[in-house]
This record gives structure tokens, sequence and C-alpha cells, in this order.
């Protein structure tokens, strides 16, 4: 008795083939993930928006000279800020130390807000002197929870100082 094994299958048709199928699908898998990714860049908000990018990279020397005086000048600025929660009124607190670690008073101080995912909430606020020497404060709220920068900077003057850091705004208690 003969056993031949005969390959019957018929190849004439690519979409027969199970290898043809296999990459067919993973294209397709792949373009559609590549869809999506990109519709979700498209559709959510492109984040914080620099319109004139190229002329602040120009004038980086002139940042570095700014942060290198800065230094240069000594001053501290001690933020007093509390945990901050989505629309609550808070007191903010900023003390000014000089070189020599006394407190001095400036001409202004602001403090300006940035949300990263939402330039239309950018703002700022100036701190109004308690009477105490170097010793400012405005009551502050940030209307949304998230990350938020902030910077805090003081005028006396020609010179200008400033600090900045993200915080991270809770949800009302």
């Amino acid at each position: 008795m003969s056993y031949t094994n005969e390959d019957r299958r018929d190849w004439s048709n690519a979409w027969k083939n199970p290898f043809v199928i296999a990459w067919f699908v993973l294209l397709t898998i792949v373009l559609a993930v590549n869809f999506f990714m990109v519709s979700m860049a498209i559709v959510t908000n492109p984040g914080l928006v620099i319109d004139d990018f190229y002329e602040k990279g120009k004038n980086m020397d002139a940042v570095l000279a700014a942060r290198k005086r800065m230094e240069q000048l000594g001053w501290q600025l001690d933020v007093d800020m509390p945990i901050l929660s989505e629309g609550k009124v808070q007191r903010v607190t900023l003390t000014v130390l000089n070189k020599e670690h006394q407190p001095m008073d400036v001409d202004t101080a602001m403090l300006y807000y940035y949300r990263p995912s939402d330039k239309k909430l950018d703002g700022e606020v100036a701190l109004h002197s308690t009477g105490i020497t170097g010793q400012y404060a405005v009551d502050f709220v940030l209307p949304l929870k998230g990350k938020w920068d902030l910077m805090v900077e003081v005028n006396k003057g020609e010179e200008r100082f400033n600090i900045g850091r993200s915080i991270m705004v809770q949800d009302p208690q």
C-alpha cells in the first residue's frame, strides 16, 4: 500500500494563505492604533504653547545672563504657600531677604500662575506689603485642580529676581 502526502491546498488565491491574513491583520491593527493616537492628539488640548518660540530661543544668552545676575544679588525669596485646593481662597506670603539674610523691601512683588494644559487660565496677581519689612501677601485662588506652574518675581529699581515651581492643586475638602 502506497501512501503519498500530496499538498492539495490551492495557493493561487492569496487570501487563503494564513501568512497573508496574519500580515493584513497586523497592518490593520497598527494603522488603527496610529489613527487613534493622531485623532487624540488633534482632539485633546495641545498644552502650553509659546507663540514666539524662535525669539525666546534667540534670547537664551540674555536669560542666562539674568540668571547669573540673580545669583550675584544673593536675594532670597521665601514663599509660604499652603497646599492649595480647587476654588478655595488661601493666603500666600512672601518674605524677601537680601544677601546678608536681612528682610528688605522691594518696589513690586508679583505672582504669575500658568496652567500647562490651558493657556486661557494663565494670570497674575500683585502681592501687597503686610506692613512688616520684606513681607508681602495675597489672598489667592486657583479655579481648577491639577498641575500649575507658579513664578514669583520681585523688582527693586532696575534689579529683578524671580523663582518658580510647579504645584498640584487638590480637590476641595
